[in-house]
């Protein structure tokens, strides 16, 4: 079966765009019951120094649970580890903590507020070999003092803290066991398209209500010449993007290093000092303790007169 790879920017909002599956993604994920979603793909540009603009598309999903509670779910697609664009998606992340809107209440009236916040990572490279594929990063409210973890929620840490799911694609090793192996298994970066990375040839089973739908939204995608082209035009973008900023990281790499070894040096110079201090501070109290001694005696011989 022949399908758009949803990797993509412009293939995932094609795919979102069902909100549908939409709800049926992020729930999977999340593992949260999802009553209602709204789905944007917000657009930011990069002027490259080749004169190329560079799009990249911002997701982010309104969700209501069954308790009648909204959150913001900001959806990150990385195909390569550019340092650039965590700084990016780090400022992005930052105007939405800062951000209040307009939320539905479960009563049908409307108020300001500031949301709690979820982000997903998909991810095209490996962070790490050894850390599993699929992450949850999962806050907890913990009683320092006791040590006892805490049930109660509250909406002002709800609000300033936020749990982060990150999906490492090069790592997914699925067995399709269940619903978030299936839903994962189109991210897989595998029997793409000779020469062409836009499509891929699904080959796994379809066992899922909601994989099948999927499925078809993405197959739909692949026969869309407008989109494709677009997706092109995508992946041209992405690689002058990295081209412009690599010399950019290498340069920063080459900075850091040369900061680690100055703060090195200064950790060594100030345990230099440290210990000179200590010296001098013992030589004070040998100076301190021979005056005290020669006092005693001058005060001795002045006794004898």
């Amino acid at each position: 079966m022949l399908i758009a790879n949803p990797i993509y920017d412009l293939a995932f909002k094609y795919l979102m765009e069902n909100l549908e599956i939409a709800k049926g993604i992020i729930s999977t994920i999340i593992a949260e019951e999802i009553t209602h979603i709204d789905f944007q793909a917000r657009e930011s540009t990069i002027q490259l120094p080749s004169k190329f603009t560079f799009f990249h598309l911002d997701f982010i999903a309104r969700i209501r649970d069954k308790q009648g509670k909204s959150k913001d779910v900001l959806i990150e697609l990385q195909k390569t580890n550019v340092l650039f664009d965590i700084i990016r998606f780090r400022r992005y992340l930052g105007s939405q903590y800062r951000k209040e809107e307009d939320v539905v209440q479960p009563d049908g009236s409307t108020a300001k507020e500031s949301l709690p916040i979820v982000t997903i990572y998909f991810l095209g490279f490996c962070l790490s070999q050894t850390l599993p594929a699929v992450i949850k990063v999962d806050r907890q409210y913990i009683d320092i003092l006791s040590g006892k973890s805490i049930e109660e929620r509250n909406d002002f840490i709800e609000c300033l803290t936020h749990d982060s799911y990150v999906i490492q694609i090069p790592g997914l090793k699925l067995e399709m066991k269940n619903r978030l192996e299936y839903v994962l298994s189109i991210f897989k970066q595998e029997r793409l398209v000779k020469g062409d990375n836009r499509l891929k040839d699904y080959a796994y089973e379809i066992e899922d209500e909601l994989l099948q739908k999927i499925l078809k939204q993405l197959t739909k995608a692949a026969a869309d010449n407008d989109l494709l082209e677009q997706m092109e035009m995508e992946e041209l973008a992405q690689h002058e993007y990295e081209t412009a900023f690599a010399p950019l990281e290498r340069k920063i790499e080459k900075h850091e290093k040369i900061i680690a070894e100055k703060e090195k040096t200064i950790e060594e110079n100030q345990k230099t000092i440290e210990e000179n201090q200590k010296t001098i501070e013992e030589k004070d109290k040998t100076i301190e303790e021979k005056d005290k001694y020669i006092s005693e005696l001058l005060k001795k011989l002045e006794g004898k007169k």
